[in-house]
């Protein structure tokens, strides 16, 4: 477990990965970052779609290098999910992906306190040195918030990040080119 300010990170597991696929996808908080009529887009993707990008070592660690995911707890229950992922990235970057799980979790310091723990932990433990995240430039409450994480907007070029081989397919972000903010954060041992 990973301890927060006021939140903890538990490993998710295989049994979390319907409800965190619907946490995303089909709660009252997906109209904020998936889906028309704002997020055209952005469609959302099936089950098994979901299941292809959030492969089973996100909820079994088994390639801890590559990516995992954690459910944010407050006060023991969950209140949404927080996972990184590398294999696409160059040496000592990480990116980060998060949603809450309800609205009424949204506003209250839950996800910039699961940033900033996760973002401390690869430091510390997988030599991560830099975190990004790259949501739609349309979500400004989400950008607000991983500002307040120290994360800060950049107008790096996705070679700067990317491995050659998956710019093609991750160059443009999930919102398209001219649509994905770019933010990081530099982690200082």
């Amino acid at each position: 477990m990973i301890k927060g300010t006021i939140i903890d990170l538990t490993p998710a597991t295989l049994d979390d990965r319907q409800k965190v696929y619907d946490w995303c996808f089909h709660s009252e908080t997906t109209k904020s970052h998936s889906g028309p009529p704002d997020y055209p887009e952005s469609p959302f993707p099936s089950f098994d779609e979901f299941y292809d990008d959030y492969a089973d070592y996100f909820f079994t660690g088994a390639a801890l290098a590559d990516g995992r995911g954690f459910i944010i707890l407050h006060g023991g229950e969950a209140v949404g999910f927080i996972s990184y992922c590398s294999f696409h990235l160059k040496q000592h970057k990480s990116e980060l992906d998060i949603w809450m799980n309800l609205e009424a979790n949204c506003g209250k310091g839950f996800g910039t306190d699961a940033i900033i723990s996760l973002a401390a932990y690869l430091g510390e433990t997988m030599e991560i040195r830099e975190v990004i995240m790259r949501p739609s430039l349309k979500n400004l409450r989400a950008i607000r918030s991983y500002k307040k994480a120290g994360l800060e907007e950049s107008n790096q070029a996705p070679g700067d990040y990317l491995l050659d081989k998956y710019l093609s397919v991750y160059g443009d972000g999930d919102y398209g080119a001219g649509e994905t903010a770019l933010l990081t954060k530099r982690i200082v041992r």
